[in-house]
């Protein structure tokens, strides 16, 4: 483990042994979810002095979603939250479905489920037509 209580990532080290700085810093990137600065200084620490520290900046907070994402996230739109957080956070497509994998992955609420007291748009509609036609059958049988 890393001081930072993060570890080096083994495929990163191997791509540092291969002589693929690149890579490495790519899987940094996507494993801990650091900045590109951040994962090219850990690698470049790690090639030099394997067992280097991770950067202790806690990224947690640049890593929240946006709330119009996480809506959409909700409703089962997944391609609409990924468009979001690539507009709001000027990222990548790899790096927005990476982002947003990592939010479903650490969510209370699973991936197309409302939150709490929601219903998704679909949802209500199709409980307030059962519940029309429930009634409409009722007024025509003679209730």
């Amino acid at each position: 483990m890393s001081g930072a209580g993060r570890a080096f990532p083994v495929a990163a080290r191997a791509a540092i042994d291969a002589g693929q700085l690149i890579e490495a810093i790519k899987i940094v990137r996507q494993t801990h979810g650091l900045d590109l600065a951040e994962a090219r200084d850990w690698v470049e620490r790690e090639r030099d002095t394997p067992g280097a520290v991770a950067p202790a900046q806690d990224r947690s907070d640049s890593h929240d979603i946006p709330s119009a994402a996480e809506a959409a996230l909700a409703g089962g739109r997944m391609i609409d939250a990924i468009k979001i957080v690539r507009a709001e956070h000027g990222l990548g497509l790899k790096e927005a479905k990476a982002l947003v994998d990592q939010h479903v992955a650490r969510s209370d609420t699973p991936f197309g489920h409302a939150a709490p007291g929601k219903l998704p748009s679909a949802l209500a509609w199709i409980v307030l037509f059962v519940v029309l036609a429930a009634g409409g059958a009722w007024v025509i049988v003679g209730g």
